[in-house]
């Protein structure tokens, strides 16, 4: 008897504090929102920093269960932090705001914020902010299925963590880590993560964790097509009192998926039926599609069709909502890799920035040192009685090397002069010339984003981007390879090449554009012509040429390439029947660059007005020759001439 009672009040004790302890996580919340509203009414609210990290905290309490309000405190927080110019504020209110969108599935707006928080971060040295960046990332990489590329920026968080000894983040990586692993079916390095997780969260009493590890380890060995231990872990989580609605949902979904797998489809609809109750709850969209499929089977499979009917509609619906959700998916996933490109180019402007800092920091003692030994040396004068033959020495000394700067000033002003002319061509070819092609291409873009091209039309669209994108490169290509030229010259890399090879793969991709103009392109060559030359130099000489002809011969018409030799030399020759070249500009080919030598094709094609001066260029550094016919109406012919090997 009187143990039965010793019994009674023992569980009466277990379930109060069970209950406490149910109920803290939301009397935590109910404290830090009544701190909130008594600090928001006090006077010095705006200026004190205490109330950004309030916030933040209040935002990390509803980040799962009422997202919504979440960001509204993390806004809050970051509107607070600007107006303190509080920095490391404004980095936690960025964090909060990143994981927010996260969980809403905004993944555009979420590594928006997370670019925010690791360039402050960086900016402060705030070590926190960029593992918690790095995993923000690496959770967006994991909801596009990039598996690999999670768990690289997830270990770069975990080294941070563990390096701060932050076990409650190292924690949650863990967690992540084991998400990857079995998504990428590796279980044994899964499981692995999983138990680091399970470690941590018993060490410090995190029972979310715990609850979102120990469901983890279910779908694991689901996966593994190991039901019962699955059951197990599942069953675990459903008993606790501490779980949230999002892993209760997540773990009467896995019961339901391993009952069916099991056949006890009763018990599988009673654990859907639950799931689906949860997930719209949460609005957890794939634990809905995981419910409405286990339903509809489970149904069927007991012959109760009618449910399963309904139930396999509602999917569909589903279904067709998710698809959308999965382009946009993809959309998220482009703008990541751009956010990637962006914070790489962030990374090494900060390294550049570190570098002159460096720079400056020996400067300066250089020049600290050179003080002091001018310093002994003005004392020295002084005891020697020197001081002024010395100071009249210095004098002169310091005159000559005015003289010497302004002389070099004056070098420096024809080389900035150079620089300057060579910009502001650039800039004119590129606002003037680059503008139409890149138009085209911006409209070929719209119209296949739009979808509405018809598949017999695809082919032709196609085309004319891929001649769009030629055009452009060929003139970048040219734009950069005569700047470089301008600044520090042309380098040969000269060896031995098959010239009638390297020609045959210019006329290969240049054939596109003679046939877009109906221009008949022809190579005649019968066997190898082995040459001493710079194979880039080459391509670049007898690309340009081509595409000259091309653009300055008429449709209809024909372009020849051909070979001849002499005792020295293999010479190439590109010939067409196009409009020819005036004895204004003949006199003028060679020597001058921009819009004074530019001319629109027949087809009113723009160019660089560089590409001849860049030909010229590089037939000088390998040591070849070029030569020029050309008759008014008639067409034109180049002949290149490069040295037999």
């Amino acid at each position: 008897m009187y143990f039965s009672k010793f019994l009674a009040r023992l569980f009466f004790i277990l379930l109060l504090t069970f209950i406490s302890a149910a109920v803290f996580a939301q009397t935590n919340k109910d404290l830090l929102l009544k701190n909130w509203q008594k600090a928001r009414s006090e006077k010095g609210y705006r200026s004190d920093t205490a109330n950004v990290i309030l916030l933040n905290r209040l935002s990390d309490q509803y980040l799962y269960n009422h997202t919504d309000s979440a960001l509204y405190f993390a806004k809050q927080a970051l509107q607070l932090a600007e107006f303190q110019k509080f920095v490391l504020g404004q980095a936690m209110s960025w964090n909060s705001i990143g994981k927010g969108y996260y969980v809403q599935g905004d993944y555009t707006t979420s590594l928006d914020a997370s670019a925010k928080l690791i360039n402050i971060s960086r900016r402060i040295n705030y070590k926190a902010g960029i593992g918690e960046a790095y995993q923000i990332i690496a959770l967006v990489y994991l909801a596009q299925d990039k598996n690999d590329n999670a768990i690289a920026d997830f270990t770069r968080a975990l080294k941070i963590f563990t390096r701060l000894n932050d076990q409650a983040k190292a924690g949650k990586v863990y967690f992540d880590l084991g998400i990857c692993y079995d998504e990428s079916g590796r279980p044994e390095k899964a499981f692995h993560y999983l138990s680091k997780a399970v470690e941590i969260a018993n060490s410090i009493g995190d029972k979310e964790l715990l609850s979102m590890t120990l469901n983890r380890m279910g779908e694991t060995y689901f996966h593994l097509k190991n039901y019962k231990k699955a059951l197990v872990y599942y069953q675990q989580v459903i008993a606790s009192k501490f779980t949230s609605n999002w892993e209760m949902d997540f773990a009467y979904s896995g019961m339901a998926q391993t009952y069916y797998e099991l056949g006890a489809f009763d018990k599988a609809i009673a654990n859907a039926q639950k799931s689906l109750t949860l997930s719209k709850k949460v609005n957890s969209a794939a634990d809905v599609l995981r419910a409405l499929k286990i339903l509809s089977d489970s149904y069927a499979a007991v012959k109760d069709y009618k449910h399963a009917y309904s139930y396999q509609s509602w999917l569909k619906k589903s279904n067709d909502s998710v698809f959308n959700k999965e382009k946009e998916k993809e959309i998220n996933y482009l703008h990541l890799k751009r956010q990637q490109a962006d914070n790489i180019r962030l990374e090494n402007e900060i390294k550049a920035k570190e570098q002159a800092i460096a720079f400056s920091k020996r400067l300066l003692l250089f020049r600290n040192l050179v003080a002091l030994v001018t310093i002994i040396f003005f004392i020295l004068i002084i005891r020697n009685n020197r001081r002024t033959t010395a100071l009249n020495k210095l004098l002169k000394e310091q005159n000559s090397d005015i003289e010497s700067q302004k002389e070099e000033i004056s070098s420096q002003k024809e080389a900035l002069d150079r620089l300057n002319n060579t910009k502001d061509q650039l800039f004119s070819v590129i606002s003037h010339d680059l503008r139409s092609p890149f138009t085209a291409i911006l409209q070929t873009l719209d119209l296949i984003r739009s979808g509405d091209i018809p598949a017999e039309q695809e082919p032709v669209v196609l085309e004319n981007f891929y001649q769009q994108v030629n055009l452009v490169g060929l003139m970048v290509n040219n734009l950069l390879f005569w700047a470089n030229s301008q600044q520090s010259g042309i380098k040969s890399n000269l060896i031995v090449l098959n010239l009638a090879t390297a020609v045959n793969e210019i006329v290969s991709v240049s054939s596109f554009l003679a046939k877009h103009k109906n221009i008949n392109l022809h190579h005649h060559y019968d066997d190898d012509k082995w040459v001493f030359a710079d194979l880039d130099h080459v391509k670049i000489i007898v690309q340009n040429l081509i595409g000259n002809a091309i653009k300055f011969t008429p449709p209809g018409g024909s372009i020849e390439v051909y070979y001849t030799e002499d005792e020295n030399n293999h010479i190439v020759h590109v010939k067409d029947d196009g409009v020819g070249i005036s004895p204004e500009k003949m006199a003028k080919l060679f020597k001058v660059t921009g819009r004074e030598i530019s001319a629109y094709g027949t087809n009113n094609e723009g160019g660089a007005g560089i590409g001849l001066a860049l030909i010229k260029q590089f037939v000088d550094a390998n040591d070849g020759k070029l030569e020029v016919q050309s008759t008014p109406g008639a067409g034109s012919e180049f002949s290149v001439y490069f040295k037999k090997a």
